[in-house]
């Protein structure tokens, strides 16, 4: 009988905290259906952290603000063992893992490494820069394999920058102790001009 009663009561347990919380984009709490009602678009996503079984809305694609750039770069540096110059921007693209948005589309790897080396190139003419690609999960990277892809060490950049899964990939860019970052699919010119408005 014992042994009914605390099976009962795990199950009951895990049931309540397994449930996943929904917010909208001012955090307050929503149901799972007026959550799923809401439309995505090019201003809204619906993003969610499995680890903290949230799913909100979110209707800031971006944020900035100032950080320990030198801790992250020597952080980053020690448990990818490369080296990175800390006096230029770095560009970190990072990759959730597969999604509907990074799932669709005709890009092959091709394609997206030459997407990426010539946003590179945009770069460099605006500052010379580092350049590293990580990755929270490997599903659907080999769409991505022609460049080097480094599993993100300890989850910093995911805990540090992007604590739900953004559709697509995202990026962020660390410099002189600030940092901007994109949430979801972008473009060549959105880190271009971030680019510009962190190294002034």
């Amino acid at each position: 009988m014992k042994k009914i009663i605390i099976l009962l009561l795990t199950s009951h347990f895990t049931i309540l905290f397994s449930q996943i919380t929904y917010l909208d984009e001012d955090d307050k709490i929503i149901t799972e259906k007026e959550y799923n009602s809401r439309q995505e678009s090019i201003n809204k996503l619906k993003v969610c952290n499995d680890s903290l079984q949230k799913c909100k809305i979110i209707s800031t694609r971006s944020e900035e603000g100032t950080i320990e750039s030198d801790r992250i770069i020597s952080d980053l540096e020690k448990f990818l063992k490369i080296q990175l110059d800390v006096n230029k921007p770095t560009i970190i693209s990072f990759h959730p893992g597969a999604d509907k948005c990074n799932l669709s589309g005709s890009a092959t790897a091709r394609s997206r490494f030459l997407w990426h080396k010539e946003l590179e190139k945009l770069a460099d003419k605006i500052k010379s820069s580092n350049y590293l690609y990580i990755y929270k999960n490997k599903t659907n990277l080999k769409q991505f394999k022609k460049s080097q892809w480094f599993k993100d060490p300890k989850n910093i950049i995911e805990n540090t920058f992007f604590q739900y899964h953004y559709p697509c990939s995202s990026y962020v860019i660390i410099y002189d102790n600030k940092y901007r970052s994109y949430f979801g699919e972008y473009s060549q010119q959105q880190v271009i001009q971030d680019l510009k408005t962190i190294i002034k």
